[in-house]
């Protein structure tokens, strides 16, 4: 017995019939239980429910009880991109055979990108229906638990062996064919068959969905386009109600007794020009009798006892600057009451 280089749970056994190749799937789940530092009895029931091992018939050198035995001289286990685990034996004729071993024992090959399920929104909902993918539900469909092992006969080749042990090898691996091949094909077939019937049954209610989505659209189009023509219209007619409410409120403000606060200033505004242009008045009149006084003074004529008044210069000057100066101030104050006349219209 021969452990295996490329997986820990599987041993290969060569005897006078040929090599054999045995499987312990356990043996991990026992290492991991033993290293555990705390029982578990959940990993227990798990053990006790483990098959004991697998064992797989690789090469048949003593296919019949007349044959005699051919043991094989070697063999060696590689692994190749192409083949994958695969198992060389030299036969005791000197030949060199290869012979392909069970995935269900040697470690799995990691996926392809392309068979990874997507955990987007573009993935699909029908892979929530199971744990694993399709395409892997396919390969356990299709996983053979055994194999026609590759037949050897040894000794003499006029010699042939006895037809019922003939026949017996050949009901043996038709057997095998019609199990591990065409009943699992047609599992897989009708399992695929139901899979794109499902595909197809999603495919034309989303067809159909997507053809509701569109009129739905359409339609919501539709009335967007009325909404805003309604809205459009709407908004005309708010102006127009707004400009005619705006007038009648100016009317109606026109038409109260009560003075707004813009006319209440006008009218003080005009109350205290109206004071001044008093003041004003009562100042000219003053002015105007000062000078009619003057005149009549001037006009009866110098008195006796003021004739022999007489002022120098500089005296002269000075009544003349102050008679221009009130002259000056008279001639301001009386342009400043034509100008406020004008702007009232007095």
């Amino acid at each position: 017995m021969v452990a295996d280089p490329l997986c820990q749970q599987r041993y290969h056994c060569t005897h006078e019939a040929g090599v054999h190749s045995v499987g312990l799937t356990w043996v991990s789940k026992l290492h991991k239980f033993l290293q555990s530092d705390e029982e578990d009895k959940d990993n227990l029931q798990e053990l006790a429910s483990e098959q004991r091992c697998i064992v797989e018939h690789i090469l048949c050198t003593r296919p019949l009880s007349s044959s005699s035995s051919a043991p094989v001289r070697g063999f060696w286990i590689v692994s190749d991109l192409s083949l994958g685990a695969t198992m060389i034996c030299i036969t005791s004729a000197h030949e060199c055979l290869t012979r392909p071993l069970l995935s269900s024992i040697r470690p799995p090959s990691p996926p392809l990108l392309c068979s990874r399920p997507g955990l987007g929104l573009g993935s699909s909902p029908l892979r929530g229906l199971a744990e694993d993918s399709f395409e892997q539900h396919i390969r356990n469909i299709l996983a053979r638990n055994s194999t026609n092992p590759l037949v050897l006969r040894a000794g003499e080749k006029d010699c042939s062996p006895p037809p019922p042990e003939c026949l017996q090898l050949l009901s043996r691996a038709t057997q095998v064919f019609r199990e591990e091949y065409i009943l699992k094909q047609d599992l897989a077939r009708e399992e695929m068959e139901h899979r794109v019937k499902l595909l197809c049954g999603q495919k034309n209610k989303q067809m159909e969905d997507l053809a509701l989505c569109r009129e739905e659209r359409k339609s919501l189009r539709e009335m967007a386009e009325r909404l805003a023509d309604k809205y459009e219209d709407a908004k005309y007619r708010q102006e127009a109600i707004m400009n005619r409410m705006k007038r009648v409120l100016g009317s109606l403000r026109y038409q109260l007794p009560v003075l707004s606060d813009s006319e209440k200033d006008m009218r003080k505004e005009l109350q205290t020009i109206n004071d001044q242009l008093h003041h004003l008045g009562n100042g000219i009149k003053q002015v105007n009798k000062k000078m009619d006084y003057q005149t009549k003074q001037m006009e009866k004529g110098v008195s006796p006892a003021r004739a022999n008044l007489a002022l120098n210069a500089h005296q002269r000057k000075c009544v003349q600057a102050v008679l221009k100066e009130q002259g000056e101030q008279i001639a301001d104050m009386m342009k400043q009451i034509k100008d406020i006349k004008n702007h009232f219209s007095f």
